[in-house]
C-alpha cells in the first residue's frame, strides 16, 4: 500500500514557520494608526531635544561639578534620570590618555596628537574588527533597582523594568565585534587655536556601527547593538552611542566629547544631519514608522508599543596608524606629510580601483573604551600598555574594501570546489550506470551530500539579492551548487528507482483460499566451500533431477532483477472476465516515494538553516557544539556506504577519486571557518573540533580502503550481517574428491599443452604484475603444502593461476594470501574467473558468463 502521508504534521510544520516568520501584530487594524501617532511622538520628543542641543554650549552638561552639578534638558542627560555620570570625567580623561598612547609624540616633547600634528592614521575607519574585552566596574554600581523609569520616562509601556536588564555585562572579559560604517565626504570646518587642545583636526563625517559583546566569562550572552556618531578623520577619533527611549544619545554626543573644539564640529554636524533626517520621517510618517538612530539591529515599529530598557552605552575608539614598514611597497616616508599623502592615495584606489600599485594593506586597527553611565561599568579593549602586545592588540581587522575583495576571493574559491564536486560526481556516473553498480551505491551517502549541496544553494540564492558588490562570485557559486544539486539528485533518483524493489519487497494479496506452500528461500552459505557439481546435463551424481513443474517462463532481465507477471490464480477476482478485483491497492511507483522524500529533504533542510540561523543568539559554548555536531554529522557521509558495503558483501561501490576527491573539497569549507581567524563570517575557530573531524573522515577512508582490500565483512562479526555468497573462497584439494573445486581447474604440472607436432606450448598469462603475485602466492602455497592451480578465463580467454591449499591444511589468513584470493572470483555454479573480468561483467548482467546462471550482487 502506498506511504501514510503525515499531512497534519507537515500543515502544522508550515503554519509554525509562517507564524514565526511574519511580524508580530496584535491589535488588528489599528496597529497602523496607533504606531503612527507613537512615532510622531517620538519625533517630536527628538525635534524638542535638538533644539536644546542648539542652545547649550560647552560645559553645560557637568553632572561632577564641584560647584554645582549641571544637566541639560535631553533624556537621559537630566537629573531626574539618576544615570551614573559619576565617572563621565574619568571616561574622558582615559579617552584622551589612549588618544594619547595610540598615536606617536616625542620623548621629551608635548603630546603632538593634542595639537593635531601626531602621525597621520587611515582617513576612513569603515571595517571590520574584533578583539577582547575587559570589565571594569564604574565607583557607582547600578541596578535596574535604582531606577523609575515610569517617573523618568512616564509616556512609556515599559515591559521587563524591574527585572535585570539586556546588555548587562557580567563578566570579567570576552570578545567584542565592531563593523563600522563611515559617510564618504567629510565636512571641513576651521578648528580652534591651538591654546583651546585637545584639537580635532579640522574635519568631520558621520559612522554607524554594529557592536557585538561576548559575556564569554559571564552569562554566556551575545548582544547586540546599533551606534550612531561621529568621526573625526584627521585625529583618528570616533565616537558613538546608543539610543533610546530613556537615553538621547546621539543628540547629547557633544556634551561627552573631550573637548571644546570636539564639542563644537560634532554639534555643527549633527544639527544638520539630524534636522535633515527628521524632516524626512516627518513627510513619510504614514508610510515609515521605523525610529530613527535605534540601537536595535532590526528596527521594528512594533518596538514602540512595548519598549523594554536595555543598558547604554558610549563609544570613544582611537583609529591606530598603520603598520609604516608593511604600507604599500615597504618604502616608510620620514614626514608626516608623505605619509598623509600614501594614505590618502592608497584609500583613493581601494575606493574607486585604477590599476594603481598599492602593495600591501596593513591591517586596521583601533583602541575602544565604552562606558555604561545607567549600568555603571567600563568596557576597554585589551592591548597595551595594560596587556602583552603579542597576546592581545586591542580591535584588529581590514578596510571594508579590503573585507569585499577577500569575501569575494573566497566565494570564487567555494564556487571552484563545488564545481570540483560536479566534476567528480559527473565522472562517477560514468563509472556508475547500471542497475548492478547503482544497487552498491548508498542512498544515504549520496543523500547527505545533496541535502548540504541545496542548503548550500539556498543560502547563496538568499544572500544574492543582497551582495552588492559580491553579487557575481555569489551568483558563480549559486549556479555551481544549483549544478550539484541538479546532477547529485538525477542520480539519487536512479539509485532510489534501482532499489526500490530491495526496500520495498512486493506482498502478495490476501484472499480466501488457502496459501499455498512458500519455497524454501536459498541461501549461499560458506560452511562448505561450493555447492555440488552442476553438469551441462544437469546431473549431480548421475541421477537425473526430477521433471520441473509445469509452469509459465520467468524472463531475466539484463540487471539480473526477476520479474514475475504470471497472474495470480489463487485470486478468484481475477479469474472472472470483468469483475473487480477486491485486492489491496497497488504499491506506490519509485517515483511517488522518491518525491516524498525529497519532501523531507527539503523540510530537513529549512528547520537546520533556520536552527542555524538562531544559534547566532545562543551561549557561544551551546553554539559552537551545535556547529560541530553539524559538521560531524555531514562529514560522515561515508559511513552509511561502509554500513551497505558489509550488509550486501560488496566492495568499489565509488571509485577512489571521488571518494578522496568528494573528501577533501567538501571538508575544504569547514577548514577555512574552523581554522582562519580572520574569516568573512567572523566564526569562532576552533582548531581542537577540526582535527578531530579530519581524523574522522580519514578514519572512514581507512574503513572503505580495508573494506576494498581485506574484504567488505573484514572483522564484521558472522552474526551481524545476513549471509551471503563470497566470491574469494580459500580453495583446498580436499574438496577435488567431493566435487568442489571449480570446474576446469588443473595442476600446475598440467598447464602446457601440446603443440601439433607433440611439442610443448606454454599458457598466456593475463598480465605481469598478477602472474607475479600469483607466482609468489604459489611459492607460499607450496611452502605450506599446497600447489598452484591453473584455468583459462572464459571472459579474457587468458591463463588464471590459483592457489589451492592442501588436503587437511589451512589457510594462514596472511596479507599475501589475501591479496591471491582477490585476483580470482567463484561463482556459486563453479566456474572460476579473473576478478577484474567478472566484476566488469557483472556491471551489465547478473548471470554467470557460461552457464546463465543467476549471480548474488557485489
Amino acid at each position: 500500500m502506498p506511504p501514510r502521508q503525515q499531512t497534519g504534521a507537515s500543515f502544522a510544520f508550515v503554519m509554525l514557520m509562517i507564524w514565526l516568520l511574519m511580524p508580530m501584530g496584535d491589535i488588528g487594524g489599528q496597529t497602523g494608526p496607533l504606531l503612527s501617532v507613537i512615532a510622531a511622538r517620538r519625533l517630536a520628543k527628538y525635534r524638542d531635544a535638538l533644539e536644546v542641543l542648539n542652545g547649550t554650549d560647552w560645559g553645560d552638561f557637568a553632572p561632577t561639578k564641584k560647584e554645582g552639578p549641571t544637566f541639560v534638558n535631553m533624556t537621559g542627560f537630566r537629573e531626574v534620570d539618576g544615570f551614573a555620570w559619576d565617572d563621565l570625567a574619568d571616561f574622558q580623561s582615559r579617552s584622551v590618555q589612549m588618544s594619547r598612547r595610540a598615536v606617536g609624540s616625542e620623548a621629551d616633547g608635548p603630546p603632538l596628537w593634542d595639537t593635531a600634528e601626531g602621525e597621520p592614521v587611515w582617513m576612513t575607519a569603515s571595517g571590520s574588527l574584533e578583539g577582547d574585552w575587559v570589565y571594569r566596574q564604574a565607583s557607582a554600581r547600578r541596578s535596574y533597582e535604582s531606577y523609575n523609569l515610569s517617573n523618568s520616562v512616564p509616556d512609556m509601556d515599559w515591559i521587563g523594568d524591574r527585572i535585570d536588564w539586556g546588555r548587562n555585562l557580567t563578566g570579567s572579559s570576552g570578545r567584542m565585534h565592531l563593523h563600522m560604517e563611515g559617510n564618504k565626504t567629510a565636512t571641513e570646518y576651521e578648528q580652534l587655536p591651538r591654546d583651546q587642545a585637545p584639537l580635532s583636526g579640522g574635519s568631520i563625517r558621520n559612522v554607524k556601527a554594529a557592536l557585538s559583546l561576548e559575556d564569554t566569562t559571564g552569562s554566556q550572552s551575545t548582544w547586540e547593538m546599533r551606534l550612531w556618531g561621529v568621526h573625526w578623520p584627521r585625529q583618528g577619533v570616533i565616537m558613538m552611542t546608543t539610543t533610546s527611549e530613556k537615553f538621547d544619545g546621539i543628540i547629547g554626543l557633544p556634551h561627552l566629547t573631550p573637548g571644546r573644539d570636539f564639542f563644537q564640529s560634532s554639534k555643527a554636524l549633527l544639527k544638520e544631519r539630524l534636522n535633515k533626517v527628521l524632516e524626512t520621517k516627518e513627510k513619510n510618517l504614514y508610510n515609515d514608522q521605523t525610529v530613527p538612530w535605534s540601537s536595535e539591529i532590526q528596527s521594528n515599529p512594533q518596538f514602540l508599543l512595548s519598549p523594554a530598557p536595555q543598558c547604554e552605552y558610549v563609544l570613544y575608539a582611537q583609529v591606530h596608524p598603520p603598520d609604516w614598514g608593511r604600507l604599500g611597497r615597504g618604502v616608510d616616508p620620514k614626514d608626516n606629510l608623505a605619509r598623509a599623502k600614501l594614505i590618502g592615495a592608497i584609500e583613493n584606489e581601494l575606493a574607486a580601483p585604477q590599476g594603481a600599485p598599492v602593495g600591501h594593506i596593513p591591517r586596521l586597527r583601533m583602541s575602544a573604551i565604552l562606558y555604561s553611565p545607567d549600568c555603571g561599568f567600563f568596557i576597554e579593549s585589551k592591548g597595551p600598555p595594560d596587556f602583552a602586545p603579542g597576546e592581545f592588540n586591542h580591535l584588529e581587522g581590514v578596510k571594508a574594501e579590503v573585507q569585499t575583495h577577500r569575501i569575494k576571493t573566497w566565494l570564487l574559491i567555494f564556487a571552484c570546489v563545488v564545481f570540483g564536486q560536479v566534476f567528480l560526481l559527473k565522472n562517477q556516473m560514468k563509472e556508475t550506470f547500471t542497475p548492478s553498480t547503482m544497487g552498491r551505491v548508498s542512498f544515504g551517502t549520496v543523500s547527505a551530500m545533496v541535502m548540504v549541496d541545496g542548503i548550500t544553494f539556498t543560502a547563496s540564492a538568499t544572500w544574492v539579492s543582497t551582495a552588492g558588490a559580491t553579487f557575481l562570485p555569489t551568483m558563480a557559486l549559486m549556479f555551481a551548487a544549483f549544478l550539484s544539486m541538479t546532477i547529485g539528485g538525477s542520480f539519487l533518483a536512479k539509485i532510489y528507482e534501482v532499489q526500490f524493489p530491495e526496500n520495498h519487497p512486493r506482498s502478495e494479496p490476501s484472499t480466501n483460499t488457502a496459501p499455498s506452500p512458500a519455497p524454501q528461500p536459498t541461501a549461499f552459505t560458506s560452511a562448505s566451500l561450493l555447492p555440488g557439481p552442476v553438469t551441462a546435463s544437469g546431473r549431480v551424481g548421475g541421477l537425473p533431477p526430477p521433471p520441473p513443474p509445469q509452469q509459465q517462463p520467468v524472463f531475466v532481465p539484463f540487471d539480473g532483477v526477476v520479474v514475475d507477471d504470471r497472474p495470480d490464480i489463487t485470486n478468484g477476482a481475477a479469474a472472472v472476465p470483468g469483475r473487480a478485483m477486491l485486492a489491496t491497492p497497488p504499491p506506490a511507483s519509485p517515483r511517488q516515494n522518491f518525491q516524498a522524500i525529497i519532501g523531507r529533504f527539503i523540510l530537513s533542510s529549512l528547520v537546520i538553516s533556520f536552527v542555524t540561523l538562531s544559534s547566532s543568539t545562543w551561549y557561544p559554548s551551546a553554539r559552537a557544539v551545535y556547529l560541530d555536531v553539524c559538521a560531524f554529522a555531514y562529514l560522515s557521509m561515508w559511513v552509511p556506504q561502509i554500513y551497505r558495503n558489509a550488509m550486501r558483501n560488496c566492495r568499489r561501490a565509488l571509485t577512489w577519486p571521488f571518494v578522496l576527491g568528494q573528501s577533501v573539497l567538501r571538508i575544504t569549507p569547514i577548514a577555512y571557518f574552523w581554522l582562519k581567524v580572520d574569516n568573512f563570517l567572523f566564526a569562532q575557530t576552533s582548531p581542537h573540533a577540526f582535527a578531530a573531524l579530519a581524523a574522522w573522515v580519514w578514519l572512514q577512508i581507512v574503513l572503505l580502503g580495508a573494506q576494498d582490500i581485506l574484504g567488505p565483512r573484514f572483522a564484521v562479526p558472522t552474526g551481524w550481517v545476513p549471509e551471503a555468497w563470497d566470491y574469494h573462497p580459500v580453495l583446498r584439494e580436499d574438496n577435488v574428491e567431493a566435487g568442489g573445486l571449480p570446474i576446469g581447474l588443473l595442476a600446475a604440472d598440467e598447464q602446457q599443452q601440446q603443440n601439433a607436432d607433440g611439442t610443448a606450448r606454454p599458457r598466456r598469462s593475463s598480465s605481469s604484475s598478477s602472474s607475479s603475485r600469483s607466482a609468489a602466492a604459489g611459492e607460499k602455497a607450496k611452502q605450506g603444502g599446497g600447489s598452484l592451480h591453473v584455468i583459462d578465463c572464459s571472459i579474457c580467454q587468458e591463463i588464471l593461476e590459483v592457489p589451492v591449499v592442501r588436503a587437511g591444511g589451512d589457510d594462514d589468513g596472511g596479507v599475501a594470501s589475501v591479496f591471491a584470493r582477490r585476483l580470482y572470483m567463484v561463482t556459486p555454479c563453479r566456474h572460476i574467473f579473473h576478478t577484474a573480468c567478472l566484476e566488469s561483467w557483472m556491471k551489465f548482467r547478473l548471470q554467470c558468463p557460461i552457464c546463465r546462471e543467476d549471480l548474488p550482487p557485489l
